[in-house]
C-alpha cells in the first residue's frame, strides 16, 4: 500500500509539475511578438506595440470592413488603425482595447455599434474568443472577464494554479501549435500592415447577386450593453474621445439603433446619405464591397 501511495504521489507530482511548467512557458511564449500569428487579425492587433494614433476603429467584422483606411488617412491627414475583427462582440472589443492601450496610444475611438453587436450571443457563432486572451491572465480586466465567461476559472483551486487554463483550450496551446508558431515568417504572415488593419484586395467576382435580408433585434441585451459602457469608460478614462458609428446595412435604416443610442451623450454617425439599396455596394446585407467601403469612407469624412 505504501508503495502504491508513493508511486501515485510521484505521478501526481510529475503531472502538477508539467502543468505548472508548461503553463509558465505558454505565459511567456504566446505573448512574444515574434511568435504571434500575424495572419490572424486579433493576433495582429495584440502584436502592435509603441504606436501613437490619431484614431482607431473598433468593432466586429462590420468595423473591420467599413473603411478604406488608407483613403481615410489621406482625406483627414491623420494616422489611424483598424482594430475591428470578425465575430467580435463587445466583450472581445473591451479586452482588445484594454490590451492595445497597454502599449499604444490613440486620441479618438470610432466604435462600430449595431443591434447585432448588442445581441452578440444570438448574432455571432462565437462572440467571445476566450483563447485569444488566455496568455494575458495577469491583466486584471482579462482575468475578470475570463472568470465570468468560464466559471471554473473562478474556482479557488484555479487561482492557485492558473496555468492549467491552457489545458482547457489545448488545441490552441499544444506543442504542435508552439512548433507552428516558431516557424512563422513575420513578413509572409502580416496581412494587415499595408491596409492599416483594414480589408485590402478586390472583392471576389460574385456576378449578379441577390442579397438575403433579415431583421435584427430591436432591444439590447443587458450584458452587451454593459460591455459597451465598459468600452466607453475605458476609453474616456484614458482621455480618448468616443464616436459611435454604424456601417450601412443593405435596405436597413437601423431605426432601433438610432433611437437606442440617442440616450448616450457621445458623438454619433449614421450613414443617412449612403445608397443602402445599391446592391453593388454590398457583399451581403451587413458587409460592404470594395466600392462600398470607398463610398462610406467619403461619407464619413464629409460628415465629420
Amino acid at each position: 500500500m505504501n508503495l502504491f501511495l508513493l508511486k501515485s504521489s510521484l505521478w501526481i507530482g510529475l503531472g502538477v509539475a508539467f502543468i505548472l511548467g508548461y503553463g509558465a512557458f505558454c505565459d511567456y511564449f504566446f505573448q512574444q511578438r515574434q511568435y504571434l500569428d500575424l495572419s490572424e487579425k486579433k493576433q495582429w492587433i495584440l502584436a502592435q506595440q509603441g504606436g501613437s494614433y490619431d484614431y482607431a476603429v473598433l468593432g466586429s467584422s462590420r468595423a473591420f470592413g467599413a473603411f478604406d483606411m488608407n483613403l481615410l488617412d489621406s482625406l483627414t491627414g491623420l494616422n489611424g488603425i483598424n482594430l475591428g475583427a470578425n465575430g467580435s462582440g463587445f466583450k472581445d472589443n473591451y479586452l482588445i482595447l484594454s490590451v492595445f492601450l497597454k502599449s499604444n496610444q490613440i486620441k479618438k475611438l470610432f466604435l462600430q455599434v449595431d443591434m447585432a453587436s448588442l445581441n452578440s450571443k444570438t448574432s455571432f457563432s462565437n462572440e467571445f474568443h476566450a483563447f485569444t486572451f488566455m496568455p494575458f491572465w495577469e491583466e486584471v480586466e482579462i482575468r475578470e472577464v475570463l472568470k465570468e465567461e468560464i466559471p471554473i476559472l473562478a474556482n479557488p483551486l484555479s487561482s492557485l494554479a492558473p496555468q492549467w487554463r491552457y489545458f482547457y483550450f489545448n488545441k490552441y496551446f499544444s506543442p504542435k501549435e508552439v512548433i507552428r508558431r516558431a516557424k512563422l515568417s513575420e513578413k509572409e504572415g502580416d496581412n494587415y500592415f499595408k491596409s492599416k488593419g483594414g480589408i485590402s484586395g478586390k472583392d471576389k467576382n460574385q456576378g449578379e447577386k441577390q442579397i438575403k435580408t433579415y431583421n435584427l433585434p430591436t432591444i439590447a441585451d443587458p450584458v452587451d450593453w454593459n460591455y459597451l459602457i465598459k468600452i466607453i469608460s475605458k476609453a474616456e478614462a484614458d482621455g480618448i474621445e468616443v464616436v459611435f458609428f454604424t456601417a450601412p446595412r443593405y435596405q436597413d435604416r437601423q431605426e432601433a439603433l438610432v433611437e437606442l443610442l440617442s440616450i448616450l451623450p457621445n458623438l454619433k454617425f449614421f450613414p443617412e446619405d449612403f445608397q443602402i439599396s445599391n446592391v453593388s455596394l454590398f457583399v451581403d446585407q451587413g458587409h460592404l464591397s470594395q466600392e462600398g467601403r470607398r463610398q462610406f469612407t467619403f461619407s464619413f469624412y464629409n460628415a465629420n
